[in-house]
């Protein structure tokens, strides 16, 4: 690996097209070089329309010619660029990326909410050496964007929850556009509904708000801390407060005048203020948190912890493990028994990993689908696979991707062996594969447990000559699992063409 490497992240976001290059070594970690931004609101024309323009696409392209030719000129040895919700909810969103990629040789990577998100967490813990304590003390974190506001509440150092909600600072603007030019009080109609849009959610999933710090996070905080005369991530109730009042009195446009904050960002401050406010804690204690953070920030840590430079002392792929826990926990399912189907299936995964191209971050996909596997059962328990199937589906979780998303969603769908083919053919031909590989191993991993009682203290796993042994310790009488342990391996060996044997040992 080369001693340092130069590096360009992207984010074609909803009102603005970003570029941050930066030097990545092991040495110095990230050192920035360049920022450069282009104020384009292509969130307006989607939420409001549903689709993105043609002349549109032409000023993106326009923008990314330029950007090419900064990147060149700082010798770029390698760049990602991603595409956030204006992009990604576009009805025609397959056509621009092609277009843009066409046009300029950009290739544009369309990520989900919840990996948007969490690489702002990952920055967040990147850059602020107080990350680490803050979420030990306890932390809620409301991150408000064009499109969706995320609300994740840190305790202990663990991810409790993270839920997004569909309503951010410019939809928000978009669906009542039409009201705006028939009130005399704008500012009380756009509180009004982001409160009413906001309680319910409240009233489910945030019925302890009493943390001691709070931190807000969007495109809006640095300007809101320019206003305030703020170089500090420190800010308190009342300059937020302040900055408020400004804006709803005097306008985006004296905004723009008087601070030099852009009028795209300005008009989007009224709703984001309201936002933050709506989260905050009536303890007067409670310490308020601002720090600088863009998707930009992120994908910057994402590249520099791939390429093994730098990495977070935060470990977030737990985060990902916590928040699957926290929403299968609303159906009742049996945390020691998903424990142990975790532990379970992990440790077959491992053995099978080097021979069946498993990875760790497969291992990751195989715990969410044990949290998930058993959900379903809170519903209906006939076809509870099919209903723990649409739990997954309705629950995006905080750092998966799309297709992530989808390949637990399917490992849960079929992890009895049983397959609807029109359902299971809607996967590309790589998906299925991974898909059927991680419900075979769930399949397995379940049979060890079947009666939720832990019989099996541990196992240990070794693959010779074909079959892959699984040896069971344990003092118990292990007969029914061996009953559902000859059911799943059937499926197992049609799915990895090796038979999967249990033997059984008594405790040590």
């Amino acid at each position: 690996m080369p001693r340092y490497k130069v590096f360009a992240a992207i984010d074609l976001g909803s009102t603005e097209i970003t570029m941050k290059i930066a030097e990545v070594s092991k040495k110095n970690g990230i050192s920035v070089l360049d920022t450069v931004k282009y104020d384009l609101s292509i969130g307006k024309e989607s939420y409001a329309v549903g689709k993105i323009s043609y002349n549109l696409v032409d000023k993106i392209c326009n923008c990314f010619e330029e950007y090419l030719r900064i990147m060149k000129s700082y010798g770029v040895d390698e760049y990602v660029c991603y595409a956030t919700t204006a992009v990604r909810e576009a009805s025609n969103s397959e056509y621009i990326i092609d277009q843009i990629n066409i046009r300029t040789g950009i290739k544009v990577t369309i990520i989900s909410n919840e990996e948007e998100r969490f690489l702002h967490n990952k920055a967040f813990a990147l850059n602020n050496s107080y990350f680490d304590d803050i979420i030990e003390a306890g932390a809620v974190l409301v991150d408000v964007a064009s499109g969706s506001v995320q609300v994740s509440h840190y305790e202990q150092s663990k991810l409790q929850f993270s839920q997004n909600l569909p309503m951010g600072s410019l939809r928000v603007l978009e669906n009542l556009s039409t009201v705006k030019n028939s009130t005399t009080s704008f500012s009380s109609v756009l509180e009004d509904f982001i409160k009413a849009g906001i309680n319910n959610y409240k009233n489910v999933f945030y019925k302890n708000p009493n943390y001691k710090y709070f931190v807000i996070m969007g495109n809006q905080v640095r300007y809101i801390k320019k206003i305030c005369g703020i170089s500090s991530d420190s800010i308190t109730e009342e300059n937020i407060d302040d900055v408020y009042k400004i804006i709803s009195e005097y306008g985006p446009q004296y905004v723009e005048d008087k601070y030099e904050v852009p009028y795209d960002i300005a008009k989007l401050m009224m709703p984001s203020i309201l936002f933050y406010k709506m989260f905050m804690s009536k303890d007067k204690n409670q310490i308020i948190i601002a720090p600088e953070i863009s998707l930009v920030d992120g994908i910057l840590v994402e590249y520099v912890e791939k390429n093994a430079y730098t990495h977070t002392k935060h470990i977030f792929t737990d985060d990902i493990i916590s928040s699957a826990k926290y929403y299968a926990g609303k159906y009742d399912v049996s945390h020691r028994h998903y424990t142990k189907i975790m532990e379970f299936g992990v440790n077959i995964m491992a053995t099978l990993s080097k021979k069946f191209g498993l990875s760790k971050r497969h291992a990751v996909l195989l715990k969410v689908a044990s949290i998930f596997a058993d959900t379903g059962y809170y519903i209906n328990i006939n076809d509870y696979s099919k209903y723990s199937y649409d739990i997954v589906k309705s629950n995006p979780i905080i750092g998966l991707s799309q297709k992530e998303h989808e390949v637990i969603s399917g490992a849960v769908l079929f992890q009895n062996g049983i397959f609807d083919f029109n359902e299971y053919n809607v996967y590309s031909k790589n998906r299925r594969l991974l898909i059927s590989k991680l419900a075979a191993i769930l399949s397995l991993a379940k049979s060890l447990d079947v009666e939720y009682n832990q019989k099996i203290d541990e196992i240990k796993t070794s693959i010779r000559n074909g079959i892959l042994t699984i040896t069971a310790y344990t003092d118990s009488d292990i007969s029914l699992e061996e009953r559902e342990f000859n059911i799943a391996q059937e499926f197992f060996e049609e799915v990895f063409g090796i038979k999967a044997v249990l033997v059984k040992k008594g405790l040590k």
